[in-house]
């Protein structure tokens, strides 16, 4: 058992389409795709139990499986541009039951790992599960520190400005203000049990789990690759 005698589930979503790099899964860097750097995160955890791919392309799958993950065929329904995370695991979590492959009241960990972010290693996941297994938490999310601060931030209501906070806030120096966070993509473990009674992913009183400005490198765009292959 991976994590506190629970299983622990690896699930790389990975459709085939994308809107800013054309086949972004499988964009070819340095001899390997971008959905490698991830499989073999995943895969080379101490902790996962099983790692799926959820996707509805048979190469991405095929691929998958000739990595040792295990193949998810998703339909293209939750395939689209407007499908959501929320919807890709839902699915994930019927196929396990129809398959047999988890009891229908049987809970384990889900560390949802996006591909996109392909400088999220096997030791930073580790580092990732061991604070969690720390904790009394059941719940962690990996965070960036935010470079602007949003107590700064405004509004435009009916053509006027309006601090998004409290607008005292906006006059303060920045170092004098709370930092802030935001969640990077690249990791989100937690119980399937909260995920199903939240009805989507549980945040609040989750476990923070802060990486880095280049860690949290997220593949969006072509130069996005560039920055990538620069730092391999």
């Amino acid at each position: 058992m991976g994590l506190r005698n629970l299983k622990v589930l690896a699930l790389i979503p990975a459709r085939s389409g994308s809107k800013g790099i054309k086949n972004k899964n499988m964009y070819p860097i340095n001899r390997r795709y971008l959905i490698d750097f991830t499989l073999e995160a995943a895969i080379s955890s101490s902790f996962v139990d099983h790692v799926y791919v959820s996707s509805d392309s048979k190469k991405i799958l095929d691929h998958a499986e000739e990595n040792l993950a295990l193949p998810v065929q998703r339909p293209s329904k939750f395939s689209k541009d407007t499908s959501t995370a929320s919807e890709v695991i839902y699915h994930f979590y019927d196929f396990l039951i129809s398959n047999d492959l988890i009891e229908r009241r049987e809970d384990f960990y889900l560390s949802y790992l996006q591909p996109t972010s392909p400088l999220r290693n096997s030791k930073i996941l580790d580092e990732s599960f061991s604070a969690l297994e720390k904790s009394n938490m059941d719940c962690l999310i990996s965070l960036v520190k935010d470079k602007q601060t949003p107590f700064k931030s405004f509004l435009i209501k009916d053509g006027l400005v309006q601090s998004l906070f409290k607008e005292s806030d906006t006059n303060k120096n920045r170092q004098d203000l709370q930092p802030t966070y935001r969640a990077n993509g690249a990791i989100y473990t937690f119980l399937i049990s909260d995920f199903l009674r939240n009805k989507g992913f549980p945040s609040n009183a989750s476990i923070p789990f802060i990486m880095s400005e280049e860690e949290s490198l997220d593949i969006d765009s072509y130069e996005d690759l560039d920055t990538l292959k620069s730092r391999l």
